[in-house]
């Protein structure tokens, strides 16, 4: 069981907010959890939102906060999840792909997703 350290309930659309921050005792590791629960629609209106999220995620991976915020979480590997109430379309997978393969794995960062309340439905990036 992870321990949960920082619950913000603030969905995708709050793009400037860390929705949730989790240890995860069993692999050492931080999760970065951002929530969306709109449906992704099949003309890409969320990617917009997605796409500050993902950026004020790696921020704050990235540039210190979370180490400042959270010290004894620093030098731990980082996964960024998504969770969500709706699988991503095709659309919003393709980029999941690109973001990634571009901007996470280069600095160590994985990802997944998830539905909402299922643990066995994830999907690694």
């Amino acid at each position: 069981m992870a321990d949960l350290i920082l619950v913000r309930s603030m969905p995708v659309w709050e793009t400037n907010v860390i929705d949730l921050v989790v240890h995860d005792p069993k692999t050492d590791s931080v999760i970065l959890c951002m929530v969306e629960v709109r449906e992704w629609g099949d003309r890409g209106a969320l990617l917009p939102e997605l796409q500050e999220k993902f950026s004020t995620y790696l921020t704050y991976a990235l540039d210190g906060q979370m180490t400042s915020d959270y010290p004894a979480l620093a030098g731990k590997p980082i996964r960024f999840e998504l969770k969500t109430e709706f699988p991503p379309t095709q659309r919003e997978q393709e980029f999941l792909d690109i973001v990634t393969r571009q901007h996470l794995q280069p600095e160590g960062i994985t990802f997944r997703w998830k539905i909402l309340g299922k643990s066995a439905s994830d999907t690694e990036a």
